[in-house]
């Protein structure tokens, strides 16, 4: 039985450790964008870690946000498909006890998607602040529009165009 497809995109992150909060704004730009199309789910999983269990274990695409620490220059967008992250026991997530248990109970449950995506951008500051510093907000807009351009390559252009 071939199963529907069901996408989220999941923004992780947390909004009172400044640069580390950019999954969350990105996903809160993205309830904002038009150009969503109604079949992808939103979801705006902060630093809950194993609680998002229940809310992806069905999905088939899973596109996940997020602040990346990978030693590159601040505001630099990353992506990692599932095949570069799932064999690791932990990921260069900012989260990485809480996104990484999540992989490995997806893994347990076998429910891991079809699909999955991790995109980021490297931090320049994640300590105590509310705001993200000026380089990864300036990489915000770039970072939408790569995340747009993920939702592409798993949308029959069709559904894309009709919005």
């Amino acid at each position: 039985m071939v199963r529907s497809q069901r996408i989220i995109v999941l923004g992780l992150g947390n909004l009172i450790r400044s640069d580390d909060g950019v999954g969350i704004h990105a996903i809160h730009e993205l309830f904002r964008d038009s150009r969503i199309p109604e079949n992808v789910e939103l979801l705006d999983g902060g630093t809950l870690g194993l609680q998002l269990l229940p809310a992806i274990e069905d999905a088939t695409h899973v596109l996940a946000i997020d602040a990346i620490n990978t030693g590159a220059d601040p505001g630099t967008i990353v992506r990692f498909d599932i095949s570069e992250i799932e064999p690791l026991p932990g990921t260069p997530s900012v989260h990485q006890i809480g996104f990484s248990d999540l992989l490995a109970a997806l893994r347990l449950l076998e429910k891991f998607p079809e699909q999955m995506v991790l995109l980021g951008v490297q931090p320049e500051e994640t300590g105590w602040g509310e705001k993200l510093s000026g380089v990864v907000q300036a990489a915000l807009p770039a970072l939408i529009e790569v995340a747009l351009d993920e939702l592409h390559k798993w949308i029959p252009q069709p559904a894309l165009a009709a919005r």
